[in-house]
């Protein structure tokens, strides 16, 4: 049987520095999507939502692969769904 290696962090500075920009994240998310909702043009919000998906994947295939199921679940409705197993 083989042994794993545990590593144990004795310093949690790197991870409340994750949890700040996290935050920072998520706060500047908001803000852009209030941005968004507030273009008239109904092209350019969707043209602009897929630049930011495209930005945000980049050439990342598992990235890619969980938006492309996301959506598919957004799309069948299966995002309500209790029973339902993505």
């Amino acid at each position: 049987m083989e042994e794993f290696e545990i590593e144990i962090f004795e310093d949690d500075d790197e991870f409340d520095e994750d949890d700040e920009r996290l935050a920072e994240i998520y706060r500047l998310f908001i803000k852009l999507i209030d941005h968004l909702e507030s273009i008239k043009s109904l092209e350019l919000r969707e043209a602009t939502a897929l630049m930011m998906i495209r930005e945000l994947i980049d050439d990342d295939r598992i990235l890619a692969g969980l938006a492309t199921k996301m959506l598919q679940d957004l799309t069948l409705g299966f995002e309500d769904d209790p029973t339902y197993t993505s």
